[in-house]
């Protein structure tokens, strides 16, 4: 399996997505690890965004990026969380809130 890899593209790859999470990380205030765990669980569920995000960086993504992941994620409860599932748990406190201000 690892025979139809190319281990000089791969390493250069993920040295660009650190340097990546470096910058963009230190400019949010946020580590780097976290930020290049945050690329890569973008970046598998949209590959053709690869291109422009290791030539141009975040700056690339859509705004919200970093909720459209793949990747479980440690919440600020402490809680694992499915991306899908937050992003559900997003919407249906929107859709609550909206429902509470009309009443």
């Amino acid at each position: 399996m690892t025979e139809d890899l190319d281990f000089e593209a791969a390493r250069i790859v993920i040295e660009r997505i650190a340097k990546i999470a470096e910058v963009a990380g230190a400019q949010a205030g946020v580590g780097g690890m976290e930020t290049a765990g945050a690329i890569v669980s973008y970046l598998a569920d949209h590959p053709r965004d690869i291109e422009p995000c290791l030539r141009f960086g975040t700056l690339e993504l859509p705004l919200d990026w970093i909720v459209r992941g793949r990747l479980t994620y440690h919440g600020k409860d402490g809680k694992i969380w499915r991306p899908e599932e937050a992003r559900r748990a997003t919407v249906i406190r929107k859709l609550e809130k909206s429902a509470c201000a009309t009443t």
